[in-house]
């Protein structure tokens, strides 16, 4: 009797080496898994999850992945367009033959020719209705513009006074809606290709060349720059003509 209940006793305090070999095959097994889990062969994977879901959902519509030929368009070559040195004179050469743009600025900015319009000829201070001279000048350049194949970009910019005119609610809606106007004059001109139409209004007046007296600053700060660039017309996000 007393060598039967010491069995039982001896079987009760060695019971827990069955859970803790229950714990380390457990153990063993996550690690497994998860090793497996890591090292995982695509198309080994791949056979498992197709054979599930025909399993789990053989209703479930197939879906074919197709190789796209289309080249993505960072890896496309940019085409370049007229030479900027020439486009610039040939541009200051255009002006001059305006009457009312002949004090606009042309520069070759990097990879880029600009011509920079001050807001004075074109509109009334803080609004976006173009004077009628402004009208006539715009279609000439816009004569000069066809003819060209670089990319065309207009931004409006202004001075930091605020709108008080109540026709816009801020110097940016001000700056872009003198972009639209200017873009939308050239295109029933005759200029039918992708225009860039972007509003700046009074963030970029560092970048006025400093040598400029304030007086000048100050009338150059509104603005509206068409810049051309060195690639080949395009069409771009935000082209809306």
């Amino acid at each position: 009797m007393l060598a039967t209940a010491k069995k039982r006793q001896e079987d009760a305090s060695a019971s827990w080496i069955l859970t803790f070999a229950d714990l380390l095959a457990l153990l063993l097994t996550f690690f497994v898994l998860v090793f497996s889990m890591n090292s995982v062969q695509f198309e080994s994977w791949k056979s498992v999850v197709r054979t599930m879901s025909e399993e789990f959902n053989p209703n479930r519509p197939m879906v074919e992945v197709q190789q796209h030929d289309t080249p993505a368009s960072i890896m496309t070559r940019r085409i370049p367009g007229l030479n900027l040195s020439y486009l610039e004179a040939l541009l200051e050469r255009q002006l001059a033959q305006v009457a009312l743009l002949k004090d606009a600025e042309v520069r070759l900015v990097g990879d880029k020719v600009v011509i920079s319009l001050p807001a004075s000829l074109m509109f009334e201070r803080k609004k976006a209705i173009l004077a009628p001279d402004a009208s006539r000048a715009l279609r000439q350049l816009a004569g000069a513009l066809v003819q060209i194949r670089n990319k065309l970009q207009i931004a409006g910019y202004t001075d930091a006074t605020p709108v008080t005119t109540g026709l816009f609610r801020s110097n940016w809606e001000l700056s872009l809606t003198r972009a639209r106007v200017v873009a939308g004059m050239l295109a029933d001109a005759g200029y039918r290709q992708p225009i860039t139409v972007l509003g700046y209004a009074d963030t970029r007046l560092q970048d006025l060349s400093e040598q400029l007296s304030a007086q000048s600053r100050y009338e150059w700060a509104e603005r509206i720059d068409i810049v051309l660039m060195n690639e080949r017309r395009g069409q771009s996000t935000y082209d809306i003509f």
